[in-house]
């Protein structure tokens, strides 16, 4: 659609009207300065720096580094037979025999009347060892020729081909010490009867005398040949 005026012209032909004084305004008008017009410039390194919380070779190298910090905790099992052990020695002032023991129920809230092996000896299947609780492998892998616990049941020494002993614990597993005890394999080993000294002996004939510390306190001879049992 066109519009006429009057005229008779085109509008589009007429200039279009002024607005005042609409000049460029200066530099000094800034109130604020730009902040980099009077400083020098200096790049900055702007790269990404990835987190790193343990720097590899840096924090070895400090004398106060602790690797245990570092390391993952392993959760050990253990078989803690002394509430057992405790509860026997409670009940058998009063219990005569099988008679007086409180029956077991397959059931949680029973175990705290269960009792070892020994306190059965009415039904022996309580003594039938069914399920596996651990492997523990020595240091130097070697054939194991005897074993024999402690006195007082919470170590077990082990007699190796390496002529080693090695104290382990009855309830977390893990080997205490290892002591190099005979120059040739380790055949047999057994306590007194006072629970006093441990008697070994050796594929070359020897015998030794251990007290409970494990110190040798005797050595001698008895046979030429390989002695693999003591009574």
């Amino acid at each position: 659609m066109i519009t006429l005026t009057p005229h008779g012209g085109n509008a589009y032909s007429m200039p279009p009207p002024s607005v005042g004084n609409m000049a460029v305004p200066n530099q000094g008008m800034h109130r604020y300065p730009p902040p980099h017009q009077n400083q020098q410039f200096r790049p900055r390194h702007t790269f990404f720096q990835p987190f790193r919380p343990y720097v590899r070779g840096v924090a070895a190298l400090d004398p106060e580094f602790d690797g245990k910090r570092l390391r993952k905790s392993a959760m050990r099992k253990t078989v803690d037979y002394n509430s057992a052990i405790i509860k026997m020695l409670e009940t058998r002032v009063w219990q005569r025999d099988y008679r007086d023991r409180r029956a077991l129920q397959p059931d949680v809230l029973y175990m705290p009347d269960l009792q070892p092996p020994p306190a059965y000896d009415d039904n022996a299947i309580n003594a039938v060892t069914t399920r596996f609780v651990k492997a523990a492998t020595n240091k130097m892998r070697c054939p194991i020729f005897c074993m024999a616990w402690t006195p007082e049941g919470r170590r077990l020494v082990t007699g190796a081909s390496s002529g080693e002993f090695t104290l382990w614990n009855g309830l977390t597993f893990n080997f205490e010490t290892i002591l190099q005890a005979h120059d040739s394999p380790v055949r047999t080993m057994v306590w007194s009867h006072n629970d006093v000294w441990m008697v070994t002996a050796d594929h070359a004939g020897y015998v030794k005398y251990w007290q409970s510390n494990m110190n040798n306190v005797k050595m001698f001879l008895a046979h030429k040949e390989a002695i693999r049992g003591i009574r």
